[in-house]
């Protein structure tokens, strides 16, 4: 997308942006405010997307169906799509947040409604609050006292990235109620532990379940999918534990002796 205000800068950017592509890659040459939108509109449109499924998966809960089987039949229509189809603790990380206030903000200004967009800012933000009650209520209604195991801080994995992760509403709301928090993250240790000094950060997804009396997995690195579950279990406490991810089978870790607690999931 090429945002101009003249012909000569729409040459300019694609005699820099041509070389860079092996294959033919099409040019949507416009003017600057309707690139502006095009990249606020994309980001948010998967933010909507997000939220939607969110929602779907907080009703699936509530009617005891599963959100795994509706995301994956709905994804198969070609009209939806399966991408961000994933439901979670919320999105975050420099775009979708950002992008959505930003559309919301150029709407409100010129006195046009947003309301969809409202609607998955606000949904994601009552997402950060209900993870925090389905870890409360895995525990027996209280964290007081108690130590998490907490695997990733990042928003997302491959990434250091913590801007706008979950993580930095989640954690802090529990250890407020007096829970000892235990982390890990493959990647982001030195900046999550400058914002959170109160945190015990430890060097192995295992260090961070000894003792602890729940593990939730926030971020689903690759790291985390093949987990030594009978370690795990051995390791703490008690075995709680509650994936927000939905990494794994709820079966298959009610089978392992686990007490399992997913988002959608029956």
């Amino acid at each position: 997308v090429i945002g101009a205000d003249s012909e000569r800068a729409v040459k300019v950017m694609k005699e820099v942006y041509n070389p860079l592509y092996l294959i033919s890659t099409p040019f949507v040459e416009t003017t600057l405010e309707t690139a502006e939108l095009i990249k606020y509109a994309a980001n948010a449109f998967l933010a909507i997307k997000i939220s939607f499924i969110n929602e779907m998966a907080n009703i699936c809960e509530a009617v005891n169906a599963d959100v795994i089987a509706l995301a994956k039949a709905v994804g198969l229509d070609g009209r939806i799509g399966g991408k961000f189809l994933h439901p979670g603790p919320g999105y975050g990380g420099s775009c979708f947040p950002k992008d959505t206030l930003a559309l919301m903000r150029i709407a409100q200004e010129n006195s046009v409604a947003a309301r969809l967009v409202e609607a998955a800012v606000e949904v994601n933000s009552a997402q950060k609050a209900r993870m925090v009650k389905k870890i409360r209520d895995a525990m027996g209604g209280s964290e007081a006292g108690k130590t998490i195991g907490i695997l990733g801080m990042t928003f997302k994995p491959e990434t250091d990235d913590l801007r706008d992760a979950p993580s930095l509403t989640i954690l802090p709301a529990l250890a407020e109620k007096g829970a000892r928090l235990r982390v890990h993250d493959p990647v982001a240790m030195e900046e999550a532990s400058a914002m959170f000094p109160e945190f015990e950060f430890v060097k192995n997804p295992y260090a961070a379940c000894e003792g602890a009396d729940a593990v939730v997995l926030l971020t689903e690195w690759n790291q985390y999918r093949a987990l030594d579950l009978k370690s795990i279990k051995s390791l703490m406490k008690k075995p709680v534990f509650i994936d927000l991810r939905n990494v794994y089978e709820p079966r298959k870790m009610q089978a392992a002796g686990f007490h399992y607690v997913g988002v959608g999931r029956l």
